[in-house]
């Protein structure tokens, strides 16, 4: 493969984790901090339990709790690595 192909590659790459990270802090940060303030309640630690069951099966209690914080920071660094490689990549080429 060309250089100018992998920058491409690496471009690309950037701009969806740069996204994914927006995304996911806008969704895991930001909106429950809009929600606590609307509905007077604090939400930030917010978890999910569900409970399904009957009278003539087994009882299932599934559990859901926030995500990990890391998954955004790993975006985040991604992107600034791609960053900083594609700069470094245009000070080459010039």
């Amino acid at each position: 493969m060309n250089n100018k192909r992998i920058e491409r590659l690496i471009f690309i790459f950037t701009v969806i984790c740069g996204a994914a990270a927006l995304i996911n802090a806008a969704y895991y940060y930001l909106l429950p901090i809009y929600l606590s303030y609307k509905f007077n309640a604090d939400l930030r630690g917010a978890s999910s339990i569900g409970i399904i069951g009957g009278a003539d099966g087994p009882t299932s209690i599934f559990v859901a709790s926030s995500q990990s914080p890391n998954i955004t920071a790993i975006f985040a660094l991604l992107a600034v690595a791609g960053v900083i490689y594609l700069i470094n990549a245009k000070r080459k080429n010039n």
